[in-house]
């Protein structure tokens, strides 16, 4: 079987996001804007607001993930260009790779940017942007994951429907999380809705969430390729 190349699946990955460069440049602003908020009328703004927005902003950073995940195959199979796509000599697992991509990138970017605003926001309440870190790098795992769970469900579900059942899987490992405090994955994803400064650092000393979380989203890959391979994707014209 051959394995993703590279420079093809970037190629596919480039035209998905350049299509949608407008609302990912909005995206990537966000963070900006809530920081400008709590800056702009008070220099010291409290940490509670501050730990609030940035936790908010990791959840709509997961919820971009699975909506636009979620999406990408029903708007590619609907305007047929996924037929002319794979008549260039790119597989499915080529295609499906370039798919996953297209989903977390835009996180990537948002999350750029979640870390300058948070920086400046931990600096105007003198803390350590070792929080920022944290959540950022756990947005970037999480996000891997909830891509790949999201063109899994894609893969045999209509385009709502995968979203929605990706945004449940992310909310049930985050309660799995709040019941089983010792299931490192659900626990890294409870820590990114609440602001225990304590949890975080001991998130960073264990990365067994990290870990865990990375083989989860190979698997959902594989599982969603397999599927892929062998759906019928009803190419020719009605």
């Amino acid at each position: 079987m051959k394995t993703p190349t590279l420079s093809k699946t970037w190629q596919i990955a480039r035209r998905l996001l350049y299509q949608n460069r407008w609302i990912y440049l909005l995206l990537m602003l966000w963070p900006f804007g809530m920081a400008a908020i709590l800056l702009v009328p008070a220099a010291k703004p409290e940490t509670e607001d501050v730990l609030s927005i940035l936790h908010q902003e990791c959840l709509y950073g997961l919820g971009l993930v699975a909506f636009t995940g979620g999406a990408l195959l029903g708007n590619e199979q609907r305007s047929r260009r996924i037929a002319s796509v794979l008549s260039r000599a790119v597989s499915r697992r080529e295609y499906f790779f370039a798919l996953v991509s297209a989903a977390w990138l835009p996180l990537a970017l948002y999350v750029v940017s979640f870390v300058i605003s948070g920086i400046a926001l931990f600096a105007a309440i003198d803390r350590p942007p070792t929080l920022v870190l944290i959540l950022a790098l756990a947005q970037l795992v999480l996000g891997l994951w909830t891509a790949a769970a999201a063109l899994f469900f894609a893969t045999w579900l209509p385009m709502m429907l995968a979203s929605t059942a990706s945004l449940a899987l992310l909310a049930l490992l985050g309660f799995l999380g709040y019941l089983w405090p010792g299931f490192a994955p659900a626990r890294l994803l409870f820590s990114l809705s609440q602001g225990d400064l304590v949890e975080a650092g001991r998130l960073l000393q264990q990365p067994a969430g990290f870990l865990l979380i990375l083989l989860g989203a190979v698997l959902l890959f594989v599982a969603g390729t397999a599927i892929f391979e062998r759906r019928d994707l009803r190419l020719k014209s009605d």
